[in-house]
């Protein structure tokens, strides 16, 4: 597949592990510069290495589930062309109900 993203910016959350981490890759080989965020040095670390591998990667120490950590991430990214929010478990609930808190 051809998605045609080189020079755009993808910031991928929950990208140290599993769908995150894979679709963190996917996009890094495609062209774009991937930007991937996570909780533990060390997680980050070696996730930052697997997307490297196949492409351009940025990584960034912070948990974008808290407030302090979002604040963190938009600081470090304020633009990207693609988000992937693959962060977070959440109950069902109307997108209209959902707090920031949430």
């Amino acid at each position: 597949m051809d998605l045609q993203l080189t020079g755009r910016s993808a910031l991928v959350t929950g990208s140290t592990a599993g769908i995150g981490l894979a679709i963190a890759t996917r996009l890094a080989a495609e062209g774009a510069e991937v930007i991937i965020s996570g909780r533990q040095q060390a997680k980050l670390d070696a996730a930052a290495a697997q997307v490297g591998a196949v492409g351009r990667v940025r990584a960034v120490l912070a948990d974008p589930g808290t407030p302090e950590g979002a604040a963190t991430l938009v600081r470090a990214i304020p633009e990207v062309d693609i988000l992937v929010n693959n962060l977070g478990i959440y109950e069902a609930k109307a997108f209209t109900e959902i707090t920031d808190a949430d």
